[in-house]
């Protein structure tokens, strides 16, 4: 994030002494000191937030950089005591509170106090959080700007094999095998306390964000794989149908007041194209003057064709993660009967009614719906894809799962 063309400040950063090799640390119980190193899983890494020439820091656990009543703590709220000004000095930062004094570092207790003025003590450098060749907060901060981010080939091919192997293992699969025809798809709950699925809920770089945007106790409201047969959705589905993930789903007037109640990361096991996808999302329009989002159980035939005439295709490579803050709409039988776009209406009206057509008309529709229906199925038009929702704390969740604490000792 820029201000006035001249700062430059991640969203998740480190906070660390110029001149003496401590960083400032935010303790779970609230408790503000400084130690030599922070943690791999990243959670000394703090939020900031800008305001104006402004900035604050905020823990992993909720918790701001405080300096009420004149000495350096913590506070769950933001207010002018947990707000600095920014003053940079070439790659270094030297943080001004509402008094006039500067946030100083030391090597003995408390470690962070206020300085009068400001000199090496009292200036910091910022690090960035890297995970699996990431920058988390260039994420996060695209994600609160837009909605939503594209984190490409986030998992590693082994691991893509795994996880998929495990959803094939816990019935995600569509292949002849299956006692079941798989029609236009097969959704399956996914079993996340077991290993494999629980590294995948818990992925450290979902974690980060999960736990900074929506809420530090966030939940995993559910998890399932989703394997769509797009031959089946071009051949025999007659129309497109929209749906949003939990707690959108069932949301009635006023609907969900909190814009960040729930985010939804997709993976994908493999790799969508223009030929095998039949994705396809929108973001929902706001309802005319208000700021809640206009859902598809909620709208009119008229409007729903309105709204979707701009939805995009969903094209992602194998082991990407696509994650999205709140509703969302999403469609996976995009291009519903466009096989049979070559035929007029009426002949295949007049097939599927079982009325007499031209003989040179019925040979040949018929010759090509019975030998698409027996054909074999194509796996490669088959892809899967596991969508994980996180809600906030309040909200109840679609299912009881373990608790994200219990998922990340599992894993």
């Amino acid at each position: 994030m820029s201000r006035r063309g001249q700062i430059s400040i991640d969203k998740i950063v480190a906070l660390r002494s110029s001149v003496l090799p401590l960083y400032a640390i935010l303790n779970p119980d609230g408790s503000v000191t400084a130690a030599d190193e922070v943690s791999e899983d990243g959670n000394d890494f703090l939020t900031t937030h800008m305001w104006g020439d402004q900035i604050s820091f905020q823990s992993i656990r909720g918790d701001y950089l405080s300096v009420e009543g004149g000495q350096v703590c913590t506070r769950r709220y933001c207010s002018a005591n947990e707000r600095f000004v920014v003053e940079k000095r070439d790659t270094q930062y030297a943080f001004r509170c509402r008094t006039g004094k500067y946030l100083s570092i030391s090597d003995r207790p408390p470690f962070l106090t206020l300085a009068q003025t400001s000199e090496d003590t009292e200036c910091f450098q910022l690090f960035s959080l890297m995970m699996c060749n990431v920058n988390v907060g260039k994420q996060l901060e695209m994600l609160e700007r837009t909605g939503s981010v594209m984190l490409d080939s986030l998992l590693q091919e082994p691991e893509v094999s795994n996880f998929q192997n495990a959803v094939l293992e816990y019935g995600g699969g569509c292949g002849l095998e299956n006692e079941q025809p798989l029609g236009h798809e097969r959704r399956t709950a996914c079993p996340v306390g077991q290993p494999g699925f629980s590294r995948i809920a818990t992925h450290p770089i979902v974690m980060q964000i999960v736990r900074r945007i929506t809420s530090p106790k966030a939940k995993l409201s559910s998890m399932e794989s989703c394997r769509t047969n797009a031959e089946f959705v071009r051949r025999e589905l007659e129309e497109m149908t929209w749906h949003v993930v939990h707690p959108y789903c069932t949301a009635e007037f006023p609907g969900v007041m909190d814009a960040r109640a729930n985010l939804t990361v997709t993976w994908f096991l493999d790799e969508l194209t223009a030929e095998n996808s039949t994705w396809a999302w929108v973001k929902p329009p706001l309802a005319d003057g208000a700021h809640l989002p206009r859902l598809p159980q909620l709208s009119s035939p008229e409007e729903l064709q309105a709204i979707v005439r701009d939805a995009k295709p969903l094209i992602a490579a194998r082991g990407s993660a696509w994650i999205y803050l709140g509703p969302v709409w999403m469609s996976n039988n995009a291009g519903a009967a466009s096989f049979w776009k070559d035929y007029d209406a009426q002949t295949r009206y007049k097939h599927l009614s079982g009325q007499k057509e031209q003989p040179s008309q019925a040979m040949s529709f018929r010759a090509l719906t019975d030998s698409q229906r027996t054909s074999p199925l194509k796996e490669e038009l088959c892809p899967t894809l596991v969508q994980a929702t996180y809600i906030r704390e309040y909200v109840t969740p679609r299912e009881e799962l373990p608790s994200l604490e219990a998922l990340e000792g599992a894993s």
